[in-house]
């Protein structure tokens, strides 16, 4: 029994501290999940801080703690896992696509039916520790826990050989759903029009990948993203110095055309929010359905380079535009 709950609480350890510290590095702390989720909450910082420290203490508790204790680790779990899943599943239904801000800046998803079955994976992983260890528990009266699992010599091996596969398969999905989502874009010229986005400031319609005299820097952000927040800080920060180099776009998708969105972020003065209207830029460039997502459109209308992908890439892109302007020609 061991065997199959160890490296399943293991793996559950792993997934609330990766998404703690992921929250604890994003610059609101996980605050602006809330506002994705459609959580009405009087007091997001507090509640972000709560969700932070409840994540830890049940990682710790899943890796160290034996017995009854370690059944209620696993039963925080199932609560934390299972709540997630219900407030997703509901925000999808009210028609929301932003990232939900899960694990911070780190590993964007958008809400819909992938990050719904997604949350429903880790709720059966919850329950595949807390039920067995509870029957175990309970009838039997053995206690069950990762530093008994480990002590015990003759299930040692099975254990760690367990665990270590565990690590080797979560690796792999990482690696995968990291590739994915940061596939370059295909080189193929576009087809005219395909870069067309709406600027809501003039009502004016112009193509963003169409040969031009300035290169441009193009933002997908969505509304309630904070990581979006974060990457915008950084170029509010640096913007007279890159406007001098690129045009700047922040691009946001709509269903419609309306002229009268707003961006529901602060932008920088030199920066224009647009409209990709049906997602067709989007589409093209590959961004997939996470944000922030930047991309650095040449004169000629390609795509320079790859996709800078979360907060942390678009910060890099920016350094990298910066210095590249810095360097003396030969």
């Amino acid at each position: 029994m061991s065997a199959f709950v160890i490296p399943l609480a293991a793996f559950l350890a792993g997934v609330f501290a990766v998404s703690a510290v992921g929250k604890l590095r994003s610059a609101d702390r996980g605050r602006a999940a809330f506002n994705a989720l459609q959580l009405p909450v009087r007091h997001p910082g507090a509640a972000a801080i709560g969700i932070i420290m409840v994540e830890l203490v049940v990682a710790i508790g899943l890796l160290t703690t034996s017995g009854w204790v370690f059944v209620a680790a696993a039963t925080a779990a199932v609560l934390l896992t299972g709540g997630l899943l219900l407030v997703v599943t509901r925000a999808h239904r009210l028609g929301v696509t932003d990232d939900c801000g899960c694990f911070g800046d780190w590993l964007p998803s958008a809400i819909g039916p992938r990050l719904i079955t997604r949350n429903a994976i880790l709720l059966a992983a919850a329950l595949g520790v807390l039920i067995p260890t509870f029957w175990v528990q309970a009838v039997a009266g053995v206690p069950m826990g990762v530093p008994v699992a480990v002590t015990a010599l003759d299930s040692a091996a099975v254990v760690i050989g367990a665990t270590a596969a565990a690590a080797m398969i979560g690796l792999a999905v990482w690696s995968i759903v990291r590739s994915a989502v940061g596939a370059p874009a295909t080189a193929a010229a576009p087809a005219r029009g395909i870069g067309a986005v709406l600027l809501t400031d003039s009502a004016e319609i112009i193509d963003v990948l169409a040969p031009g005299v300035r290169a441009r820097l193009v933002f997908f952000v969505s509304p309630g993203c904070h990581a979006c927040e974060t990457a915008l800080a950084a170029l509010q920060v640096a913007e007279d110095d890159v406007s001098a180099l690129v045009d700047v776009y922040v691009v946001q998708r709509a269903v419609s055309g309306a002229a009268d969105v707003e961006s529901t972020h602060p932008l920088p003065r030199t920066a224009r929010f647009a409209l990709d209207v049906g997602g067709s830029l989007a589409s093209h460039l590959g961004t997939g359905p996470g944000t922030p997502v930047a991309a650095l459109i040449g004169t000629d209308g390609t795509q320079a380079g790859p996709l800078a992908i979360g907060s942390d890439e678009v910060v890099q892109l920016l350094d990298s535009i910066l210095a590249l302007a810095e360097t003396p020609s030969a």
